[in-house]
């Protein structure tokens, strides 16, 4: 007999949601940066996520979840996000290098190409870095 409950997964989540992470603290931190309050700052991280990935599942619960996991209190150094854009010679690069990557993996990876075997011009990067806990003073805070 099968033991009874949801099954253990001991701590393994999807790829998706690391990537979802790491697009919900890229977008919180573009909105504290223009001087947005918390809430407001998880709602335009919700609603970021939202427009570029209609069918991912995102909601204000989620995205404090997310910051309680990578921005929490107690820790001294966090993850940052930084997002970008690759065009050109510097997207070329990064599409060489998956192809080379998905070659050694032997297999395992598909290589994505596009309609007529023609790879976008720009390309949407995500630079993770780990440092200091950012600071969000408020305005009217004394000194």
């Amino acid at each position: 007999m099968a033991k009874r409950g949801r099954p253990n997964k001991h701590g393994a989540k999807p790829g998706w949601i690391l990537f979802r992470s790491a697009m919900v603290l890229a977008a919180y931190d573009k909105a504290r940066a223009k001087g947005e309050k918390h809430s407001a700052a998880v709602a335009e991280a919700v609603s970021a996520v939202r427009n570029q990935v209609p069918e991912m599942p995102i909601s204000e619960t989620e995205v404090k979840r997310v910051l309680a996991e990578f921005r929490s209190e107690a820790s001294e150094g966090v993850l940052i996000v930084t997002e970008g854009i690759a065009q050109g010679s510097e997207a070329k690069t990064w599409f060489d290098n998956f192809e080379w990557a998905a070659g050694k993996a032997r297999g395992k990876w598909v290589v994505p190409f596009f309609p007529n075997e023609s790879k976008p011009r720009r390309l949407r990067t995500f630079a993770i870095h780990y440092g200091p806990r950012p600071s969000y003073p408020r305005h009217n805070s004394r000194s």
